[in-house]
């Protein structure tokens, strides 16, 4: 990480080291789910990147996987997940980005319309995958957005440079 031009991601890391065990374990779980998952990286993307906009954390928005980039994403696909029904998604994404959507906003609200869709699209190991990569993103991308990390500013309101996080 100390290599990223991302300020937002940096800062990231240096909140984290406050619990460093807890973040080294993390980091590798998500990892392995985010990059050797069964969906690919370029589903594995659209749904870190529904989540993202779910939890509105500016550090999570910004990234973009280049091997997704290499699968297909584009930034016109990214500008398309509020619209998913009249975007450019495959009904295998549509039905991923919906969940991811619905996991991240209300998660209640996935009915049985929606798991039957994943239903038709993926099977067990990825409907597990892809639920455990939206709580992993979920859960960091609320935390990020309420530290108020971002790509854009490095330091955070009164945040001390020891945590990264404000009134500490």
């Amino acid at each position: 990480y100390d290599a990223t031009p991302r300020a937002g991601l940096k800062a990231f890391v240096q909140v984290m080291a406050n619990a460093e065990r807890y973040h080294v374990q993390f980091s590798a779980l998500y990892a392995s789910v985010r990059f050797e998952n069964h969906l690919g990286h370029k589903l594995s993307e659209l749904v870190r990147l529904a989540v993202a906009n779910t939890t509105e954390c500016p550090v999570c928005m910004a990234g973009r996987l280049p091997a997704a980039i290499e699968e297909g994403m584009s930034e016109d696909l990214v500008g398309q997940l509020d619209d998913i029904d009249h975007g450019e998604f495959t009904d295998a994404e549509r039905a991923a980005v919906r969940f991811a959507h619905k996991f991240g906003s209300d998660h209640l609200a996935i009915d049985d319309e929606d798991k039957a869709a994943l239903r038709r699209h993926f099977s067990d190991t990825q409907i597990v995958e892809l639920g455990i990569l939206c709580g992993l993103c979920l859960g960091y991308g609320r935390f990020s957005a309420i530290c108020g990390l971002s790509d854009d500013v490095c330091v955070v309101g009164s945040a001390s440079p020891s945590t990264g996080l404000s009134g500490s």
